[in-house]
């Protein structure tokens, strides 16, 4: 009885992974769930609101298709360009004091003196405090009744000083909340950046009869460069979303005079209900955002790069 030969099906070819292949798969496999993070809560709310800036929604009807006359209303609205305005003065008036101050304060807490460490962790204490709590502790200090601002004015003459009441007066009080609230922050961060560079430098410098003032002028602030860009861009990049102080203290007043951008965008939204013109002025302040980060890179990097 002939035998009857059954063809046999070819075997799958076995995939070889170099070492190299294989560590680039564990790698991504790895990378994975912070991509996902990173889609999901980042890049899809980015993309959807630009989506919503192309229509028109009331948050109640379906949002129906207007094209870029958002993008034409929001740049002739006057209360956009004021808050544009209001948000230029309060980053102006916060990060240029606080980029100062804290490398000044690093500096200093850069010494060894006594109870060094006491006073750095007394300083620090602004940083770790809630900033909704510390915006009402604030309001409290600014009463006009009892607050301690107006237990120093009295002091001095000045009675009964409306600070957030006053329109000249609303933002310069912001604006001192928030850099008595993140200059600890980022004093730190450049404490941690002088404590990298090392002392052979100092020691060169005081054989060749350097000062003071010139060591930290001359190696201090070279060497710190990298520490300081980041503390420019963050420092600015937190300002533009402020929104907590002028919420809470102000709601925007007296009149519009600290109604900044995030704080327009959260009223068009939820108190106007025209939710695609918020959508229109929040991809108009990421925009700005990007644009001022890409300025202060091109200006702040390193000379050599």
């Amino acid at each position: 009885m002939a035998q009857v030969k059954v063809a046999r099906r070819p075997s799958a070819p076995v995939l070889h992974l170099t070492q190299e292949r294989r560590q680039a798969l564990w790698g991504l496999l790895f990378a994975l769930p912070a991509v996902v993070f990173f889609l999901a809560l980042f890049a899809y709310p980015l993309l959807y609101t630009f989506y919503l800036s192309l229509h028109s929604w009331d948050l109640i009807t379906p949002p129906t298709w207007a094209g870029f006359s958002n993008y034409q209303y929001i740049l002739q609205d006057p209360e956009f360009v004021n808050s544009v305005l209001v948000t230029f003065y309060y980053v102006a008036g916060t990060c240029v004091p606080i980029v100062l101050l804290s490398v000044l304060v690093a500096a200093f807490f850069n010494q060894s003196f006594h109870l060094r460490q006491l006073s750095l962790t007394v300083f620090y204490i602004p940083a770790v405090v809630s900033l909704t709590v510390w915006t009402i502790l604030w309001g409290l200090v600014l009463n006009p009744s009892y607050g301690l601002l107006t237990l120093v004015t009295d002091r001095l003459g000045v009675h009964y000083v409306r600070w957030l009441a006053d329109p000249h007066l609303a933002m310069p009080a912001l604006i001192l909340l928030s850099i008595w609230k993140g200059l600890p922050y980022y004093t730190v961060i450049l404490l941690a950046g002088m404590r990298t560079i090392p002392g052979d430098y100092y020691e060169a410098a005081r054989v060749d009869g350097a000062n003071a003032r010139q060591t930290f002028l001359r190696i201090t602030l070279p060497l710190l460069r990298p520490i300081l860009l980041y503390v420019v861009v963050i420092s600015v990049l937190v300002a533009f979303q402020v929104f907590t102080p002028a919420y809470l203290l102000t709601n925007g007043g007296p009149g519009s005079a600290t109604r900044v951008l995030p704080l327009y965008i959260y009223q068009t939204a939820f108190s106007d209900l025209r939710m695609g013109d918020a959508a229109t002025a929040s991809v108009l302040m990421f925009g700005m955002m990007l644009a001022f980060t890409a300025i202060q890179l091109r200006v702040l990097r390193s000379p050599e790069r």
